[in-house]
């Protein structure tokens, strides 16, 4: 199972900072989303993540999907296969929502 939902949250990750990157989180944000990146990678469960605040549940269409604030309008988002946190992507989902 991919653990990533796409490139610029691997390369965020990695602490790579590209045009794609700063597109889909500000450069200014990108240690924090590094920070919940990393984190998520090596949970136990998605109540592990209580500790956090600005991190909740999603329902409705999204139901199943788990959220972090980093900063303003950009969040971290995963889902969890029952083991592990999987499509872990962050983003501005305001679209989504």
């Amino acid at each position: 199972m991919e653990r990533f939902g796409n490139d610029e949250t691997r390369l965020i990750h990695d602490g790579d900072s590209t045009k794609a990157t700063r597109r889909v989180v500000p450069q200014a944000l990108h240690e924090k989303a590094q920070g919940r990146i990393a984190f998520v990678l090596q949970v136990g469960s998605p109540s592990d993540c209580a500790v956090y605040s600005g991190f909740k549940m999603l329902h409705g269409t999204l139901r199943g999907t788990y959220q972090f604030q980093i900063g303003g309008p950009y969040r971290l988002r995963f889902d969890w296969d029952g083991t592990e946190a999987i499509n872990i992507r962050v983003g501005d989902f305001h679209d989504e929502d």
